[in-house]
C-alpha cells in the first residue's frame, strides 16, 4: 500500500521502540541520493541492565558498531538516502520501499521471530561453524570446528550469505518460496549452504546444481542424502542447462564464456536476482589488437592491459544487464588476499527501462575499442527489444 512518507518514518520509528522490535535493516539507495554506508543493521541489545540500540554501518568491507541509547532519533537515519526500509518485530515484518517519486509503498507480512538482546562482539555467522552442512561437506572437525585448511572456504561462504542475505531483505521478501539455480556448482558448498541458509525463511526451497563433470554430481547427491534434503544435481555444461523458473541464479568462478553463458541462462529464464563472480577471462583479450589513445598508455604494458581488459569485460556485463532492466552492482566478494579476481556481479531485475546516456556510453566504449562483447552476441535479440541495440 502507498502512504505518506513522513507517516511511513512515524510507523518504523515506533516498532523500534516497541518491547517486541528484533532488528531493522536500511539498504539500496534513493534517486539522486547518496548514501554514506552501503547497509545499516539495528538491533537491542542489553548491557548493564539497560537496553541500547546497536547499529552496525557497513560499506561492504568492514563493519563499525555503535551503541546509543534509548532516547536516540532514528529519523535521521531514515531520511539519509536509503529506499528500503525494514523493520521486524516478533510478530510482523514492516517493510517500506521508497519510489522514484518519494512516495512510500509499505508491505506487512506476519513473521515470528525471536527478540535477542545478547551483545555479541566478535563477527556474526551466517551460518555457524557446527551447522550439520559443513559436517557433510567435510569442512568441520568432530567438534564442529572449521578445519584450518578450510577456513578460507568457509569465510567464502559465509560472505556470500552475507551478500545474498541483504538482497533477500530488500527484493524477495514477499514470497514463501524460492528457487535457487547454481550454474558450475563443482562440489556444491555454497549450493548446500544457500539451501540451509533458506530453508527457515521460506515454506519450500528448491535447489539445482549444474556441473559438466559427473564425479560432481556423484559427490552432491551423496551429500543430499546425507543431510536428508531435496536437492537436483546434473551433470551438463551452463549452456545446455535446460530452462525453467528461477528466482537466485548463482555462478562462482565459471570461466572465461562459461560465465557469459551463466548470464544468459540467467536472463533468458527471467531470473529475479543474479550473482555472478567471475573467473578467469580471455574473450575480449583477444579482440582487442589496438587500444584507443590515450589507452595506450596503460596497454602497452601487458599485466596492466590484462587486468583492464578483465575490468572493462565484467563492466560491460554489468552494463548490459542493466539495459535489460536490471539494478545491478559490482561489490568486493573474496577478500584481495586470496585472489586478483575478487568481485562479484549482483543484479535484481525491476523491469526499468535503460536511460539514453548508459545505451550512449555502452555503444561509445565498444565502438572505440573496436569489440562485441560474448554476452551481448549471446543477448542480442534482448539488447534490441529493451534497448534497441542492436
Amino acid at each position: 500500500m502507498k502512504i505518506e512518507l513522513p507517516a511511513a518514518i512515524l510507523q518504523l520509528d515506533q516498532r523500534i521502540r516497541s518491547e517486541y522490535f528484533v532488528r531493522a535493516v536500511l539498504s539500496g539507495r534513493r534517486r539522486n541520493m547518496q548514501t554514506e554506508y552501503e547497509r545499516i543493521d539495528i538491533k537491542p541489545v542489553l548491557i548493564k541492565d539497560e537496553i541500547k540500540w546497536q547499529i552496525i554501518s557497513s560499506d561492504g568491507k568492514k563493519d563499525i558498531t555503535k551503541n546509543v541509547a534509548a532516547d536516540f532519533s532514528f529519523n535521521q537515519l531514515f531520511e539519509s538516502g536509503y529506499a528500503n526500509l525494514l523493520v521486524d518485530t516478533q510478530d510482523e515484518s514492516y517493510q517500506v520501499r521508497i519510489s522514484k517519486k518519494d512516495e512510500a509503498l509499505v508491505a506487512i507480512t506476519k513473521v515470528k521471530l525471536t527478540r535477542d538482546l545478547s551483545h555479541d562482539r566478535q563477527k556474526m555467522r551466517m551460518l555457524p561453524e557446527s551447522n550439520q552442512v559443513f559436517k557433510a561437506l567435510d569442512l568441520s572437525d568432530l567438534l564442529g570446528r572449521i578445519k584450518p585448511s578450510k577456513m578460507d572456504k568457509y569465510k567464502q561462504v559465509d560472505e556470500f550469505l552475507r551478500l545474498i542475505s541483504q538482497t533477500l531483505d530488500t527484493d524477495l521478501s514477499n514470497q514463501d518460496e524460492i528457487s535457487v539455480v547454481d550454474l558450475g556448482c563443482g562440489h556444491a558448498y555454497l549450493t548446500f549452504a544457500v539451501q540451509e541458509f533458506l530453508k527457515d525463511k521460506y515454506r519450500k526451497v528448491s535447489i539445482l546444481g549444474v556441473d559438466e563433470r559427473d564425479d560432481s554430481k556423484a559427490h552432491n547427491e551423496k551429500v543430499a542424502a546425507k543431510l536428508k534434503i531435496e536437492a537436483k544435481f546434473i551433470a551438463a555444461k551452463i549452456a545446455d542447462t535446460p530452462n525453467q523458473k528461477v528466482d537466485i541464479a548463482i555462478a562462482l568462478h565459471a570461466c572465461d564464456t562459461a560465465t557469459d553463458d551463466a548470464l544468459y541462462w540467467a536472463v533468458k529464464n527471467k531470473a529475479k536476482v543474479i550473482m555472478a563472480a567471475p573467473c578467469c577471462m580471455h574473450e575480449l583479450q583477444t579482440q582487442i589488437k589496438d587500444s584507443p589513445e590515450p589507452w595506450g598508455l596503460l596497454t602497452k604494458y601487458g599485466l596492466v592491459k590484462e587486468r583492464l581488459v578483465d575490468l572493462m569485460t565484467d563492466s560491460l556485463r554489468a552494463q548490459i544487464l542493466k539495459l535489460l532492466g536490471y539494478r545491478v552492482d559490482i561489490v568486493e566478494f573474496i577478500g584481495g588476499e586470496h585472489t586478483a579476481r575478487n568481485i562479484l556481479i549482483r543484479a535484481v531485475f525491476t523491469g526499468a527501462s535503460p536511460a539514453q546516456i548508459d545505451k550512449e556510453r555502452y555503444l561509445q566504449l565498444l565502438e572505440q575499442w573496436q569489440i562485441t562483447p560474448y554476452l551481448a552476441k549471446l543477448l542480442k535479440d534482448e539488447l534490441k527489444a529493451a534497448a534497441q541495440i542492436g
